[in-house]
């Protein structure tokens, strides 16, 4: 459904919450993607960077974005993966290249920068977000958007939309969950 880390790269953007941005990353580090996030929020990633050690890079920015040549499954590191909630959209280069998969995530789509003009896959979490993808998916996405019910998130790709229902694990959501004080 949502091919990351796989042989040719993959640019992905969401517009939704900063949560859904830990969840990709959870589930990409689940399947062998060494992941580096640029976050706003760092305190947010503590959890899930302490569960995933070194296969998990926290920073600010996406700095030196990949740390290390991105490789297939097995092979030196591996796949590489960015997922950034900052407010500048990453560079259109970022997820060009195989093994790597690169996610903006933002409430808005930003106006500026080349990235969300390429996307490969396009995630709407809810009508929230509805009047914001108009004018980086058109008016199917619109109204695909507008229809969601709750607990289900929209995705579109050159072939369509689908309207999915993802699950979070009880294991996941204490990985992605902020411990309050």
């Amino acid at each position: 459904m949502l091919p990351v880390g796989g042989s040719s790269g993959m640019r992905i953007g969401v517009l939704g919450e900063s949560l859904f941005g830990r969840v990709l990353a959870c589930r990409m580090i689940a399947v062998g993607i060494q992941v580096t996030a640029a976050t706003r929020g760092p305190v947010l990633w503590r959890a899930l960077s302490e569960a995933a050690g070194s296969r998990l890079v926290l920073g600010t920015e996406e700095g030196s974005w990949p740390p290390h040549p991105p490789r297939p499954p097995g092979v030196g590191q591996g796949p590489q993966g960015l997922v950034s909630d900052v407010r500048r959209p990453p560079p259109v280069s970022a997820g060009g290249g195989s093994w790597c998969t690169v996610v903006h995530v933002r409430r808005e789509a930003p106006r500026h920068g080349s990235f969300w003009r390429t996307l490969d896959a396009l995630l709407t979490l809810g009508t929230d977000f509805a009047e914001t993808v108009g004018p980086v998916a058109g008016e199917q996405a619109v109204r695909v958007t507008s229809s969601l019910r709750p607990g289900e998130i929209a995705l579109f790709r050159a072939g369509g939309a689908r309207v999915l229902r993802p699950d979070v694990s009880p294991a996941e959501a204490a990985l992605l969950t902020v411990p309050s004080h």
